[in-house]
C-alpha cells in the first residue's frame, strides 16, 4: 500500500481526492461545494428518500490535532448544529491515531455516527489502495509516492546521466495540468516524439519535465542532453526504455550561430536522432524551444523543413490555460509558498489576484517569481502589489531591479561569466572565467576582491537568478539569459570590460553573436566604432586550448571548453569581413597558418574546416583584400590529412568541390587517391574505432548513404557492421512497470465563476 503524507496537495486538490475516493468506495454521486461557501458542507449526499450526509474536508497535513479539534470546535461545529445532518463524516489529511478519532467523535457527537465517519491520512491511504485507478489518476498524489520516487531515484541514478529528479519532484505541488499535457502525451504514445515550443516563460520545461518525470516512473531511463544530440547517440540503446530530454535545443545553437549550426550539420543529426527514436518502440524523445526561433529554423534549414518535426509539435499557449487553471497556478504558488501573510494578503485585497490571473501577461514564470519575491529581499508589504502591477506591465523590469539594486557585484559579475560561456557550465569551468571578470572589475571600480567571492555569489544566486546542481550553473530560465543579453547590449562599456577580462575564445563569440542578433542596440555601433580593441581581446584568447584533458580510473577523458579550433577560423573570418579590418585579415592569416601547422599534431575537425571554407567563399571584402590565399592555404593543409577522414567526413567531403571557391584537377586527383584509400583501409579503421553499437550505427548509416549518393560499394563491409551489432546487443528485460492513469489523467472540462475563485483564494488565510 502506498503511503502519503499529502502535503504536496493544496486544499482544493484534496477536497477533489476526497469526492472521488468517497464516490467510489460508497458507490454514490456527490455534490461539491465551492470552498468558502459552503457554511460547513464540502460535499453533500442526498438521495431522494430523504436524511443528509455531509463531509467536510479537512487539509491539516502540515498542523496538529489540538489545531484541528480548536477549529472545529470555535468555526465547524456551530454550523453543523444548525444544519443537523443525518449523517456528519470528517474527512482530514492528518494522521490520526485512536485516541484523536475518540476526541473527533466525542467533539461532534451524534453527528458523527461512529469511527468509521473520521476518515484521518492513513484511512485515505486504505482508499487509496483499494481504488488504484484513482490513485494513479491523481498526478501530483501518484507521482509524489514513496514508492514511486524509489522507482524513479533507482531509474535515474543507472541512467548515466546528470538528471535531478528531487528538483522536478518540488515543482508537482504547484503543477496544474493543462489542455497542453494530453497533447503532448498522446505525440509520445503515437510518435515517440514531442517538440514543445511556445514564447517563453509560457511553461515548456515544467511540461516536459512532468512528461519525463511521469515516463522514469514507467520504467525510463533519463538521458537529458546538454549540447547536441551526440550526447544522446552515445548513450542510445535499442533494445531499452530510454527518454530523451532536450530543453531549449535551438535556443543556445541556433541563434545567432546558424552558419556553424547548418555547417556542422547539428540540424542533420537532430533529424537522425528523432528518426533513430522513432524507428524502436523502446525509446521516447522530449524537445523543448522557443516557437518563434523554431520558425526561424525552418526558414534557413531544409533538413528540418523536409523531416516530420512539425508533425510532432506541440505550441504550448495562454489559451491552454483554462481561467480556472489559471486561477489555480496562482493559488498553488501562494499557498505552497513562504510568502509572509501581509504579502497574501495584498493580492487577497480588493480581489488583486484577479487582476492578476486575467492579465494579458500572465504566465507561469511570472507567477513562480511574484511568489517568491523573498528570495531577493521583497520590498516592503506595501510596495509589493505596484511592483506586480510593473510586472505585469514589463516583465523585464523584475530582474532590472534586482540585478541593479539587490545582488552583489560579485554576484553581476558571475551572471556576466555564465552568459559569456553560455547555458549551462561546469563550475570547474566558470569559476576562472568569473575570477577573470571579477578581477578586472575589482581593479578598475576599487571593489574589494577575496578568494571565497565566487562560492559566496554562487549561493547568492542559487534558486533566484541561476541553479547550482550536479556542478553545473544555469541560468533558472531563458529569460534570465536575454534580460543578461539586454544589459550587455545596451551598456557596451559592459561588453568591453567583459572582452578585456574573457579567457575563452567562445565568450568573445557569444558577445560578437549579441552584438549582430540586435543591431539596432549600441554594442554593435561600438564595436565598431573601436574595431582594434576587440581585435586586442581576441588574438589574446584565440589560440587557447578547446579540451581539458583529465585522468580518471577509466582512463583519459577529454571535455570541451571552448569553441573548436577550426570553428574559431569560421567566426574570426564573419568579424573580420563585418568590421573590414585589415589587422583582423592579417590575424586570419595568422590564424590559418597555425591550424595548418596543429594538424601535424593532432586530428582535423573536417566538418568545420569545410564551413571556413566555404564562409571565406562569402566573403566579398575578405576576397578582395586578400583572402583567397587564406582560403589556399587551409584547402591544401586538408587536402593533405585526408587519411584522418572517417565515413561521416567522407559525405561532406565529396560534397564540398560543387561549391569550392576553387577547385583545380591536383585537388581532385588528392581527393579521389584518398578516397580510393579510405574504401581500401580506412573504413577497417572506422569500425575498429567504434565502441558501442550506437557508433556502429551510426557508421552504417554513414556508409549507406555514400553508397546512395555517390554509388560507392560498401555492401561487405555493411554486412560486417550487421554482424558485428548483432554480436554485441544484449536485449535487456523490459520493466513491468505500473504508472499513472493517462486517460484518466487528461484535464478536465470547466466552468470557473469569478465567485468560485474568490472563495477559493480566501482559504489562503486559514
Amino acid at each position: 500500500m502506498s503511503r502519503y503524507d499529502y502535503k504536496s496537495l493544496s486544499p482544493l486538490d484534496f477536497e477533489e481526492l476526497t469526492r472521488d475516493l468517497l464516490q467510489a468506495e460508497w458507490k454514490v454521486a456527490l455534490e461539491a461545494f465551492k470552498s468558502g461557501r459552503d457554511q460547513g458542507i464540502d460535499l453533500r449526499y442526498a438521495p431522494l428518500t430523504g436524511g443528509t450526509t455531509i463531509v467536510q474536508c479537512k487539509h491539516y497535513a502540515s498542523s496538529s490535532i489540538s489545531n484541528l479539534l480548536s477549529h472545529l470546535r470555535s468555526t465547524e461545529l456551530p454550523k453543523v448544529e444548525r444544519l443537523r445532518p443525518q449523517r456528519y463524516v470528517l474527512v482530514t489529511s492528518l494522521p490520526l491515531s485512536p485516541a484523536d478519532k475518540d476526541k473527533l467523535i466525542v467533539l461532534l457527537r451524534p453527528f458523527i455516527l461512529g469511527p468509521a465517519d473520521v476518515i484521518g491520512a492513513g484511512d485515505l491511504n486504505g482508499l487509496l489502495s483499494r481504488h488504484p485507478d484513482i490513485e494513479r489518476a491523481n498526478f501530483k498524489l501518484w507521482l509524489t509516492s514513496a514508492t514511486v520516487l524509489d522507482r524513479v531515484l533507482h531509474n535515474a541514478e543507472i541512467s548515466q546521466t546528470e538528471f535531478e529528479v528531487e528538483r522536478i519532484r518540488r515543482k508537482l505541488p504547484v503543477f496544474v495540468q493543462n489542455k497542453a499535457f494530453p497533447r503532448a502525451q498522446q505525440l509520445l504514445d503515437e510518435h515517440r516524439v514531442v517538440v514543445i515550443s511556445g514564447v517563453p516563460g509560457i511553461g515548456k520545461t515544467t511540461l516536459a519535465e512532468m512528461l519525463l518525470y511521469a515516463h522514469l516512473e514507467d520504467g525510463y531511463q533519463p538521458i537529458v542532453m546538454q549540447t547536441d544530440v551526440g550526447e544522446g547517440k552515445r548513450l542510445f540503446r535499442q533494445q531499452s526504455k530510454q527518454i530523451f530530454y532536450y530543453d531549449d535545443f535551438l535556443g543556445q545553437t541556433f541563434l545567432g550561430d546558424q552558419r556553424t549550426y547548418l555547417g556542422s550539420n547539428h540540424d542533420a543529426a537532430l533529424v537522425n536522432f528523432m528518426d533513430m527514436v522513432r524507428n524502436t518502440p523502446y525509446s521516447r524523445f522530449v524537445l523543448t524551444t522557443r516557437e518563434h526561433i523554431l520558425r526561424r529554423a525552418f526558414q534557413i534549414s531544409e533538413r528540418f523543413l523536409h523531416s516530420t518535426m512539425m508533425a510532432h509539435r506541440c505550441v504550448l499557449g495562454l489559451g491552454d490555460y483554462s481561467f480556472g487553471q489559471r486561477a489555480r497556478i496562482l493559488y498553488n504558488h501562494l499557498y505552497f509558498s513562504d510568502l509572509p501573510l501581509a504579502y497574501k494578503d495584498v493580492i487577497l485585497q480588493d480581489d488583486f489576484f484577479l487582476e492578476i490571473i486575467k492579465h494579458d501577461q500572465f504566465n507561469p514564470r511570472l507567477v513562480e517569481w511574484l511568489a517568491s519575491l523573498t528570495r531577493l529581499q521583497s520590498p516592503p508589504s506595501e510596495q509589493y502589489k505596484p511592483r506586480i502591477t510593473a510586472l505585469l506591465q514589463s516583465p523585464e523590469g523584475l530582474w532590472s531591479h534586482a540585478f541593479a539594486t539587490q545582488i552583489s557585484d560579485a554576484g553581476r559579475d558571475l551572471l556576466l561569466a555564465l552568459y559569456s560561456l553560455g547555458q549551462r557550465v561546469d563550475v570547474v569551468d566558470l569559476e576562472p572565467a568569473f575570477e577573470a571578470i571579477h578581477r578586472g572589475n575589482s581593479e578598475r571600480y576599487n571593489r574589494p576582491h577575496s578568494p571565497g567571492d565566487f562560492r559566496t555569489a554562487l549561493q547568492e544566486l542559487d534558486g533566484a537568478f541561476l541553479s547550482y546542481r550536479s556542478g553545473y550553473a544555469e541560468f533558472i530560465n531563458p529569460s534570465i539569459r536575454d534580460f543578461a543579453a539586454s544589459v550587455i547590449c545596451r551598456t557596451p562599456a559592459i561588453a568591453f570590460n567583459l572582452a578585456a577580462d574573457t579567457i575563452r575564445f567562445r565568450q568573445l563569440a557569444n558577445v560578437w553573436d549579441l552584438a549582430i542578433e540586435r543591431p539596432d542596440q549600441p554594442l554593435r555601433a561600438a564595436i565598431a566604432a573601436d574595431a582594434t580593441r576587440f581585435k586586442s581581446a581576441l588574438k589574446q584568447v584565440l589560440y587557447g586550448e578547446s579540451t581539458r584533458w583529465e585522468k580518471t580510473a577509466k582512463g583519459i577523458f577529454g571535455s570541451s571548453i571552448d569553441t573548436a579550433e577550426e570553428a574559431r577560423l569560421t567566426k574570426l573570418v564573419e568579424i573580420c569581413e563585418a568590421l573590414q579590418d585589415r589587422g583582423l585579415l592579417r590575424l586570419c592569416e595568422e590564424y590559418g597558418t597555425h591550424l595548418v601547422d596543429r594538424w601535424g599534431k593532432r586530428s582535423i575537425d573536417f566538418r568545420d574546416t569545410l564551413n571556413a571554407l566555404e564562409s571565406m567563399k562569402e566573403r566579398t571584402w575578405y576576397l578582395s583584400q586578400g583572402g583567397q590565399s587564406i582560403h589556399r592555404t587551409v584547402l591544401d593543409g586538408l587536402l593533405g590529412h585526408l587519411e584522418m577522414a572517417s565515413a561521416s567526413d567522407w559525405l561532406a567531403l565529396l560534397q564540398f568541390p560543387d561549391s569550392a571557391l576553387e577547385w583545380s584537377h591536383r585537388d581532385e586527383q588528392q581527393l579521389s587517391e584518398a578516397l580510393t584509400h579510405y574504401r581500401s583501409e580506412g573504413v577497417r579503421y572506422d569500425i575498429d574505432d567504434c565502441t558501442d553499437t550506437s557508433e556502429l550505427n551510426d557508421l552504417r548509416t554513414s556508409l549507406t548513404e555514400l553508397a546512395q549518393q555517390y554509388g560507392l560499394d560498401f555492401a561487405r563491409t555493411i554486412a560486417l557492421i550487421d554482424e558485428t551489432i548483432s554480436e554485441r546487443e544484449e536485449r535487456e528485460p523490459e520493466y513491468e512497470g505500473g504508472g499513472y492513469s493517462k486517460s484518466t489523467a487528461a484535464s478536465q472540462a470547466e466552468v470557473v465563476t469569478d465567485d468560485e475563485v474568490r472563495e477559493m483564494f480566501k482559504t489562503l488565510r486559514e
